[in-house]
């Protein structure tokens, strides 16, 4: 059985982090990550093993080379695992991962465990967001990290909060204009209403900064950038898609581009995870698991994540105490974002679909009965049963549905969490005879 006392799965900012702090006391660390690279979504790493495709900002590079030089400087202790997937924890208490580079399940039995695996995007439903060319804000800024390339056609970005900003200026660096940026919310006209408000969003000079270049280079290159404008549906015209956005006035207007990008928040991606222990074993979530702070509060959190763990570890009682001041401040500016880019969510239609893995609508939630409970809802209705296991419908759903958002998944952990091979679960692998080198993963020459 694969010997570590941590398992930190998740290798971005928040994930290593959390091992170099767990590393430091003196305990070994297995560090899983999904991804052939560590780096997380912040600094997601080209597919050929070179640098992102687009720029990143040059405080989480200084970070990252940070954190890297202290993991190489550990060594033996920080042992990584990339292409490697958390699936749950088996009746023996034993944590499985799928090790899909060896193309096997490792089953271990750490004494303590942090969850580093980020955020999940959210995009609300709308008549039309099911259909092809539709894509989401993050997923458009990874597949541009990777491979620098941009699906081909005119691009319309709609949404909320900084994101769509970023990643419309983003576009335009690569030489791809969108044809307009629509902001759900009015963030300049409640920042001028409550100048308190604005001055908080505006506290941090880094985002400030950033912000402000990415408006410039969208006035400079003429994309229209409109607040207070929703998508309200969308369907297929041609080869494209014809976008129908409204504003609070209720004025109209229509797009006909390639590609739709959505983008209406972030939320941690917990779905499926222990909360706080799991088989006897303490359990913490670090980063934006724990909650959506960005990439540089995900060092400081990762961080007090390993240091909680190493004291859980000798003695499960101690408390969590208060967070660092930098998280809570953190915490105010995500909260002055919020308001200054809030919304008022539009009806949703009868015929729009909530659960898009499983392409259930509304009509066929509402057919359930004004209550129908969250287990009727789920194995009835079908509801939140696909790949994605609710991470995306959840919400929504239980919203009509009258219940709360985590009871879509029911009262037994539905592990795995991911799809893995019988071939896979039948060389389940419980020894250390060929794990990864020290200080290297094998599965990608990643080494220090």
């Amino acid at each position: 059985m694969s010997a570590c006392d941590v398992l930190i799965v998740g290798g971005g900012p928040a994930g290593l982090a959390a091992s170099v702090a767990a590393a430091r006391a003196g305990l070994s660390v297995l560090l899983a990550e999904q991804r052939p690279r560590l780096g997380g979504a912040i600094l997601r790493r080209a597919l050929d093993g070179g640098p992102p495709r687009m720029a990143v900002p040059v405080r989480h590079l200084r970070a990252w080379e940070r954190l890297e030089a202290e993991r190489c400087r550990l060594g033996e202790r920080i042992r990584l695992m990339c292409e490697t997937v958390f699936l749950g924890v088996d009746g023996a208490g034993r944590f499985l991962l799928e090790d899909r580079a060896a193309g096997r399940v490792k089953a271990i039995r750490p004494r303590g465990v942090v969850f580093a695996v980020g955020a999940v995007e959210r995009v609300l439903p709308r008549p039309g967001w099911e259909l092809p060319g539709v894509l989401t804000a993050g997923g458009m800024q990874l597949g541009l990290k990777e491979t620098g390339e941009i699906p081909d056609g005119s691009v319309l970005i709609a949404g909320s909060g900084p994101l769509p900003l970023v990643l419309a200026a983003q576009l335009v660096a690569a030489g791809r204009l969108p044809v307009a940026v629509l902001e759900r919310g009015q963030p300049i006209g409640t920042g001028l209403r409550h100048p308190l408000l604005a001055a908080r969003a505006m506290a941090s000079w880094p985002h400030l900064i950033e912000g402000a270049a990415a408006m410039a280079r969208l006035v400079r290159f003429g994309v229209p950038w409109h607040g207070g404008w929703a998508v309200r549906s969308v369907r297929q015209a041609g080869e494209g898609l014809e976008v129908h956005a409204t504003d609070a006035a209720g004025r109209e207007r229509l797009y006909h581009v390639r590609h739709l990008v959505l983008h209406d928040g972030l939320r941690p991606n917990v779905t499926g995870l222990p909360a706080t222990e799991a088989a006897g074993v303490p359990v913490l979530r670090a980063g934006d698991c724990r909650d959506v702070l960005g990439a540089d509060a995900a060092v400081l959190d990762g961080a007090r994540a390993g240091e909680l763990l190493v004291r859980r570890i000798a003695d499960p009682a101690v408390p969590e105490g208060p967070l660092p001041a930098g998280l809570g401040a953190a915490r105010r500016l995500q909260d002055a974002f919020t308001a200054l880019c809030a919304f008022t969510a539009p009806p949703i239609p009868p015929e729009t679909v909530l659960c898009r893995c499983e392409g259930r609508d509304r009509v066929t939630l509402d057919a359930l009965g004004t209550d129908p409970g969250a287990r009727t809802v789920r194995l009835i209705g079908r509801f939140g049963m696909g790949l994605c296991q609710g991470r995306f419908c959840a919400d929504t759903v239980s919203e009509f549905g009258g219940f709360a958002p985590g009871a879509l998944a029911g009262t037994a952990p539905r592990w795995p969490l991911r799809p893995v091979s019988v071939a896979a679960l039948a060389a389940l692998d419980v020894t250390d005879s060929d794990e990864p080198g020290v200080g290297q993963d094998a599965a990608n020459g990643q080494s220090c």
